[in-house]
């Protein structure tokens, strides 16, 4: 039996570069794809399991494309930090509704986008400059699950610029 939906869990990556008089000098933004292991975690929350809820964001320097089957980290991985606290009243929200055809018949579909953030600042993460490249949100501070991940175009991250970033996604 072929089962799916219309709409598929999603996620984008906004990454904006701030100056110390707060200008914003940049804005890249990625698509992502939720990796297997996030599958399944989405999959063992729906059954009860006891898990630990995304809460960590992680940036590193590794370039090569995702595989959303067998990536199960960052390529190369140097600095995780904890997103920030999620107000529901404004980091959960519903998306427009969308009408979709399935069976035949047109159906009207509304989905969820939870949006987390976290900020990169000035000396994080530390004194030396970093190519970024890669990004993921895992539910641990060391190790544990990486429900997805994201290849961009280079930010370069000196102690002169503090990041934002801001993901996007839609379950």
């Amino acid at each position: 039996m072929k089962m799916s939906d219309e709409l598929d869990m999603q996620g984008r990556l906004q990454i904006q570069t701030f100056n110390r008089d707060d200008e914003l000098i940049t804005e890249v933004k990625a698509d992502n794809f939720i990796v297997y292991t996030g599958r399944d975690l989405v999959a063992q929350l729906f059954l009860g399991q006891k898990i630990d809820p995304v809460r960590y964001l992680a940036v590193g320097t590794g370039n090569l494309a995702v595989n959303p089957v067998t990536d199960s980290k960052l390529q190369t991985e140097v600095f995780r930090k904890k997103i920030k606290a999620i107000d529901l009243s404004k980091d959960l929200s519903d998306t427009p509704e969308v009408t979709i055809t399935k069976e035949g018949r047109d159906i009207k579909q509304k989905n969820r986008k939870v949006i987390v953030s976290a900020d990169l600042d000035f000396k994080e993460p530390g004194d030396q400059t970093y190519e970024l490249k890669e990004a993921g949100l895992f539910n641990t501070a060391n190790g544990g699950v990486m429900y997805n991940r994201v290849v961009f175009p280079v930010v370069t991250k000196t102690p002169d610029f503090k990041l934002t970033l801001v993901w996007e996604i839609i379950f």
